[in-house]
């Protein structure tokens, strides 16, 4: 059911089996951030044309902005 929503297993605190770990949580969240998050919020954004006005905003993820090198 979790794999379903695409998230990576460290953004959503599972521990795994045996003590070991399932990689660096920011470089999951990074590619989450792109490969997932990124297009869903693309695809909302069509509510502004469909409204005629801004309805829909996000604010620019902070890890990317890090890895732009944007402060």
């Amino acid at each position: 059911m979790l794999a379903m929503h695409r998230v990576p297993p460290q953004l959503m605190g599972i521990m795994p089996p045996g003590g070991g770990n399932f990689g660096d949580v920011e470089k999951a969240a990074k590619v989450f951030a792109i490969n997932e998050l990124s297009p869903i919020m693309e695809s909302l954004k069509s509510v502004n044309d469909w409204a005629g006005q801004e309805v829909v905003r996000f604010a620019p993820y902070a890890l990317l902005d890090a890895l732009n090198g944007k402060s």
